[in-house]
């Protein structure tokens, strides 16, 4: 899993992201927080961005954290 956020989605410190940015970001955001705790230069969220980046990471992040969490179980 980590070297899927590290091979798709590896945030950049220094480079500016919009709001396209803050969808793919947001997608990954269990998985970069994760390589976050496990590796010190890692980020999982960008330090440079616009408030469009913060609005869609948040909605997509929201999303993915509830469909990592709760979106294992099947119904039969």
């Amino acid at each position: 899993m980590c070297f899927i956020g590290w091979l798709l989605c590896d945030i950049e410190p220094y480079e500016k992201y919009s709001w396209y940015s803050g969808i793919w970001h947001g997608l990954f955001l269990p998985i970069n927080f994760i390589r976050s705790l496990i590796f010190d230069h890692v980020l999982y969220k960008a330090t440079d961005h616009t408030t469009a980046y913060s609005v869609f990471y948040w909605i997509f992040g929201i999303l993915s954290l509830l469909s990592f969490v709760f979106g294992n179980g099947r119904k039969e």
